[in-house]
């Protein structure tokens, strides 16, 4: 059965680019090019919602790459002037090229091959091809085109970062986005940025086409505004799905098309899940994030053609664990842990996902993270061996195993 959607359990994102800005920064006549009175409301299906029960890692576990990792890889990013990198905020995986949002001083988008040589960093300043401040990225595969949000609205550059366009203001406030067939999807900011969008102001899930006029809209916000606990991004895309989940919640759902949304995961953590009470006011949170040994959902998944990514958070003593899950998608089976044990047989390094690619996941290290952990054991790879503290992140691409039915 099928389920106009009512309300579900989402967080408020605080704070974007310009939102600083008291004045008034859409037009009349851009409000009505929105066309806000054929909005339909998104669909949402929730038949066949998947139930993971996550109770039985809610634990200090440790589990070794040798249970669960195939094989990995290693990529070193180029290093120059030109293409430093201080940590990854995003990561976007095609056939031939790595994109990153990094997450330095007003932040940079980087474009490297697939083989981590440095092709280009789009260029930032008040030049018309420039980008202000950038604050997230997407791609479009199919046209070979990168997206990029920041301060003054989106800009478009071939995939070696050749100029294309710029649209100058979208007229909305939102956090982050992901190229649909029909357009974008656009998850919102707090609903008082938004307040031209009249009743859907409210809602958090925006689905535009091409040119931003609004087909749908859903998943209406949950926490107040004093909940300010900032941007995170919710989406993700790999091939021709694209998934998003909200910080505080226990969903996972997936756009089907522009006016529908499956119910894919609810994630099962209540023998040790932080109160809902506990997530109304940031200052409240973060006391008794840290005071209790508890977990919380930031809406973390990744996907890969075998396996999914999710995660759990626990700031208990400010240890800040993050227990990862990993599940094989044929045949259901969870693998789990916090702590890793790194055999180097299988696996050299080990980083949790931040992006698919095929049958493989990609995660980084930062470069003088590695040289500690070298004190303190030896290795023999030659990458490890001569990488410098000041070098890039290190790119770890693996594939995991199937894991048999329980």
């Amino acid at each position: 059965m099928k389920n106009i959607l009512i309300i579900v359990f989402t967080g408020l994102f605080a704070g974007c680019a310009g939102c600083g800005n008291e004045r008034p920064r859409f037009s009349h006549e851009q409000t009505v090019q929105l066309g806000l009175d054929s909005v339909k409301l998104l669909n949402v299906d929730r038949e066949n919602s998947i139930v993971l029960d996550l109770n039985e890692f809610l634990s200090n576990r440790m589990i070794k790459t040798g249970e669960f990792i195939d094989y990995s890889t290693l990529i070193l990013l180029e290093t120059t002037d030109k293409s430093l990198i201080a940590e990854i905020n995003k990561l976007i995986c095609t056939e031939n090229r790595f994109f990153i949002l990094d997450s330095d001083i007003g932040q940079n988008v980087l474009i490297f091959s697939s083989e981590g040589k440095f092709i280009r960093k789009i260029p930032k300043g008040g030049g018309p091809e420039d980008i202000v401040n950038p604050e997230d990225i997407a791609v479009d595969e199919e046209k070979q085109v990168l997206i990029v949000h920041h301060k003054t609205g989106l800009s478009f550059f071939d995939f070696n970062g050749k100029f294309i366009k710029k649209e100058r203001h979208t007229p909305f406030y939102f956090s982050n986005f992901r190229v649909i067939h029909e357009g974008y999807l656009f998850v919102t900011v707090a609903q008082h940025y938004n307040v031209h969008l009249n009743e859907l102001s409210g809602m958090q899930v925006l689905i535009t086409d091409s040119a931003f006029r609004i087909i749908a809209a859903g998943f209406p916000f949950h926490y107040p505004k004093e909940n300010n606990f900032g941007i995170y991004d919710y989406t993700n895309a790999f091939e021709n799905n694209v998934h998003f989940a909200f910080k505080f919640s226990d969903k996972v759902y997936k756009l089907e098309n522009a006016f529908s949304v499956k119910e894919c995961y609810q994630l099962d953590f209540h023998t040790k899940r932080l109160p809902e009470r506990y997530m109304e006011n940031s200052d409240i949170f973060w006391k008794e994030s840290r005071q209790n040994d508890s977990y919380y959902y930031m809406g973390d998944y990744v996907e890969c053609e075998t396996h999914e990514y999710f995660s759990l958070q626990n700031d208990f003593n400010r240890q800040a664990y993050k227990t990862f899950i990993f599940r094989d998608k044929s045949t259901g089976k969870l693998i789990a842990g916090n702590q890793v044990f790194v055999d180097t047989e299988t696996a050299p390094l080990f980083a949790t996902p931040l992006a698919g690619r095929k049958d493989e996941f990609v995660g980084a290290i930062p470069a003088i993270a590695i040289c500690n952990s070298l004190t303190e054991r030896k290795t023999d790879n030659e990458i490890l061996k001569n990488i410098d503290e000041d070098a890039n992140p290190v790119l770890v691409k693996y594939k995991l195993k199937r894991l048999p039915e329980k």
